[in-house]
């Protein structure tokens, strides 16, 4: 029987540019890859309060910073033979590019959309992305 993760990814902007982050080695998945702020959804948590809470834990961003913009379909993602993440996504803008980074990631970086294939990403981060550019 398949395990099925509920996750949120938030995309955050800013002048433009997307933020990255580069998780560590001291996460369970995708060590070394590039992502957007992430997080499982927890028990009786709703996906847009766990993307808040995530962008603070991670980014270190307060809701008077940062602004949404909009959300996607969830977008299944297979993990492995016995794993699936249905992976929420939001957009955010913030006006504050200062971030603050907690243990999962080593480094940040504000890039151009079209330069994000030249990192090595999570899965289908660029679907993600797509399934958002209707609110950039």
């Amino acid at each position: 029987m398949k395990r099925r993760f509920l996750t949120v990814i938030c995309i955050i902007t800013w002048n433009d540019l997307i933020l990255l982050l580069k998780r560590s080695s001291k996460v369970n998945v995708n060590r070394g890859l590039w992502c957007g702020v992430a997080g499982r959804i927890e028990e009786g948590m709703s996906p847009q309060d766990t993307a808040y809470r995530e962008i603070l834990e991670e980014t270190r961003l307060r809701r008077t910073e940062i602004e949404l913009l909009g959300s996607a379909s969830p977008i299944l993602l297979q993990i492995d033979i016995q794993n699936q993440e249905l992976v929420y996504p939001f957009l955010f803008k913030t006006y504050n590019p200062d971030i603050k980074l907690d243990w999962e990631h080593t480094e940040y970086k504000w890039i151009k959309p079209e330069m994000l294939y030249e990192f090595e990403t999570v899965p289908q981060l660029g679907d993600i992305i797509r399934a958002l550019s209707r609110f950039m």
